[in-house]
């Protein structure tokens, strides 16, 4: 189904999300749970769980997993980024040879990590405790024609450790501990209907492959890798 907008569909609206969702999962994966992309689940963290059980028996083997979802969006954040200047002219980009408009902004996401184990749970907390304690920076791509043009990402985490999930069911039978990561992202967004925008095709196919939707040869165009990637990041429930 097409957009309600044309730019969308066109691809002259600079949507840095999905590009930005591709980086904060190789990292949360590396970080913590061995690089495996297929134990984060799009996802709010109330049903996070109803998620993760409906992709088949449930058993400890599903853990740890972590789930996050977009919760807010707004202008700037911690730090004093914005710049009149590179809002209203620009900042140059060698790459494109052009100068590029952009204005600082801070996405949020619910997120929460589960396991069965407190050793796990006590590992996993620690090394966020010890990345907390340098700044985090993460990067990604954006495609314009052609050229890739990295964006930078700040990470600060409002984390929890404290037990915020005690539905009984679930904790007694299944022994599920939990919490919460909560991280917020500063970065630049483009201004402006500039063609030729989209995410870099190694990177969407890098992360098919890690996904396991193709197994490394073969070969799918950009607009099919794109849908995978959006449809991937789109919450859904299925009851069980």
């Amino acid at each position: 189904m097409s957009s309600f907008y044309s730019v969308v569909d066109s691809g002259t609206y600079k949507n840095i999300f999905y590009a930005l969702n591709i980086a904060l999962k190789d990292f949360l994966a590396n970080k913590l749970l061995n690089g495996d992309l297929n134990r984060i689940e799009y996802a709010s963290s109330p049903y996070a769980l109803t998620k993760r059980a409906g992709k088949g028996e449930w058993n400890n083997a599903n853990l740890p997993f972590i789930n996050l979802k977009m919760s807010d969006k707004t202008l700037g954040g911690e730090r004093n980024w914005f710049n009149f200047g590179a809002y209203s002219q620009g900042i140059y980009i060698d790459e494109l040879r052009q100068k590029l408009r952009v204005i600082p902004v801070t996405i949020s996401y619910d997120s929460t990590y589960w396991t069965s184990r407190t050793d796990d749970l006590m590992y996993a907390t620690d090394a966020l405790l010890i990345d907390a304690a340098a700044e985090t920076k993460i990067e990604y791509y954006l495609d314009y024609n052609g050229f890739a043009i990295k964006n930078i990402a700040i990470i600060t985490f409002d984390s929890d450790a404290s037990p915020q999930y005690t539905e009984q069911d679930w904790l007694e039978k299944n022994k599920i501990e939990s919490f919460v990561l909560n991280p917020k992202i500063q970065t630049w967004l483009p201004v402006g209907n500039t063609s030729g925008f989209c995410i870099p095709k190694t990177i969407l196919m890098d992360f098919a492959v890690k996904k396991g939707l193709l197994d490394g040869t073969e070969v799918m165009e950009q607009d099919e890798l794109l849908e995978f990637v959006i449809d991937h990041d789109n919450e859904t429930i299925t009851p069980v």
